[in-house]
């Protein structure tokens, strides 16, 4: 079940990716540009944890999940770019000056290295959850996948991603607020709140990313629509 539920994300993502290439052949829209790379791994983190019953324990498996991990500590954070850019594209005019994006940048940096200098140590070790087979930094007692193996605490809540939704959902208000567009403030709380941990049991989490990608990447298509960039850039 919970396999089908992942591979059904890695689709959803899929379908999301073809749209974001779409929109950035058509406006070479510097946020659309940035969610690429992020956005092709989250097609990849699903399929994996969705085909790992199938892949089987092993150092195939372990590679394939080392890609994913690598692939949220280093470029996770890219929506804190991508958000400071939407505010451009929706006429913000304090968002055209290059120090405010400046900021955006340095806090995805800074992101950026506290994930990878907080896990440069890390290790995989196998995780039997439901029906799902995978490798992760930790594991609890009830997901152990053999009497031999020792139970590895988590670091508590990752500092990195909840920066991120809370960006989004920062600039997400403010596009609801000053452009009556609440998609983006949408879909990043419903990533936060699947993301608690009464739905994240339930593998809820990553059905958030999901809805944060699409409200991202819708906002970046509603905002580069020709009408609406010109008016934003006459008007307000």
């Amino acid at each position: 079940m919970f396999s089908a539920m992942f591979l059904v994300n890695a689709v959803l993502q899929a379908v999301l990716f073809v749209w974001l290439v779409r929109i950035w052949r058509r406006t070479r829209a510097a946020a659309a540009a940035v969610l690429l790379i992020p956005q092709f791994f989250l097609i990849w983190d699903n399929s994996i944890v969705g085909s790992g019953q199938w892949i089987g324990f092993g150092e195939l498996l372990e590679s394939l999940n080392w890609a994913r991990f690598w692939a949220h500590w280093l470029f996770g954070s890219w929506l804190i770019v991508a958000s400071g850019s939407i505010l451009r594209l929706a006429g913000f005019r304090r968002a055209q000056q290059r120090w405010i994006m400046a900021l955006f940048c340095l806090l995805t940096v800074g992101v950026v290295g506290y994930e990878v200098h907080g896990n440069w140590h890390a290790t995989l070790m196998p995780v039997c959850e439901y029906d799902l087979l995978r490798y992760n930094t930790s594991v609890r007692a009830e997901h152990l996948c053999s009497p031999e193996q020792a139970v590895v605490p988590g670091g508590g809540a990752p500092l990195g991603p909840l920066v991120t939704v809370f960006v989004v959902i920062g600039v997400g208000a403010a596009l609801a607020l000053r452009r009556r567009f609440p998609w983006m403030l949408v879909g990043g709380i419903l990533m936060f709140i699947s993301a608690t941990p009464p739905l994240m049991r339930y593998k809820l989490d990553n059905f958030g990313e999901v809805m944060i990608a699409f409200g991202a990447i819708w906002a970046v298509a509603h905002f580069t629509s020709r009408d609406r960039t010109i008016r934003f850039r006459v008007g307000s």
